[in-house]
């Protein structure tokens, strides 16, 4: 069994109160201030930002949850069961575990399932034309930060099809019949960029076994065949990217396959209303994010 730490906060929460605040709305942060994000921001921020990257710190916006969701999570979650193996059992719809002990010692595992069911989509997520880039970052003889672009992919879709958990569209709260026992149908295809992966695509299937490996197929055009992707290839780069399959959205394995632990709960800077779209490169992005 592969064993997987993750600290997670167990509610969103503002950074502005006294006892924990180490930044203040509208202050910037850059690499001469970088170290007030210790302890309230993630390593891998704080790299960036000692690389280049400014923060301006604004004040708490509330996430509002979803009536529907809610409704689902009062409706539901009571009957929701977690198995001495992590797995799921008799969720319908909403949150699994709205109310979680720090101190349980299956905390870090409810947490992950709410992660996985939450109410960002409940039953159909399509992406037009996403983008990535993926290089490497090196600093020139001045010192400063320079990002290379090596590879830019542009699918022309990422669609999810979930056949449980649904709220808004009917069939609600779940597909049936469900011949397949899914409970998502995924797709990426076609790949319009780079030059060379053009035409590449993928569909996978995750079961409600939740013992069952998922079914990943590749429609590669040189050979003009689809072929089945191993189940330990989810865990590879994809297509010479940084990024693996079971990373996407931040963690998109199977919950019960890893041995989560809830390394503590505290306040921490987080991005979540963006208003820039289309995305926006800025002066202060130190090569590695938009404003």
């Amino acid at each position: 069994m592969r064993r997987f730490a993750a600290a997670l906060a167990l509610a969103a929460c503002s950074f502005a109160t006294p006892a924990h605040a180490q930044v203040s709305p509208g202050e910037k942060i850059t690499k001469h201030n970088a170290d007030k994000l210790v302890g309230i921001a993630p390593e891998g921020v704080i790299w960036c930002v000692r690389n280049g990257m400014d923060i301006d710190v604004v004040p708490y916006e509330e996430v509002p949850i979803p009536k529907d969701y809610r409704q689902a999570t009062e409706q539901y979650s009571a009957q929701v069961q977690l198995t001495k193996d992590r797995m799921l059992g008799n969720w319908v719809a909403g949150k699994p575990f709205p109310d979680i002990d720090p101190n349980d010692p299956d905390a870090a595992t409810k947490i992950m399932y709410n992660f996985e069911r939450t109410h960002y989509f409940s039953e159909t997520l399509y992406l037009n034309l996403t983008d990535a880039d993926t290089g490497s970052l090196h600093r020139t003889a001045n010192g400063d930060p320079v990002y290379s672009v090596e590879r830019h992919f542009i699918p022309e879709w990422l669609r999810i099809l979930r056949f449980q958990g649904r709220l808004k569209n009917d069939p609600k709260p779940e597909i049936e019949p469900n011949h397949d026992q899914v409970f998502y149908k995924a797709g990426l295809y076609p790949l319009i960029e780079p030059f060379d992966l053009k035409g590449v695509g993928g569909v996978s299937f995750r079961y409600l076994d939740q013992k069952k490996q998922d079914d990943t197929w590749l429609y590669l055009p040189q050979l003009r065949r689809v072929r089945r992707l191993s189940t330990a290839q989810r865990s590879d780069a994809l297509f010479g990217q940084d990024i693996d399959i079971d990373s996407f959205g931040g963690y998109a394995g199977q919950v019960p396959w890893f041995e989560w632990k809830l390394l503590g709960v505290k306040p921490m800077l987080a991005s979540m209303h963006g208003r820039r779209l289309p995305p926006e490169p800025c002066k202060g992005d130190g090569g590695m994010t938009f404003c």
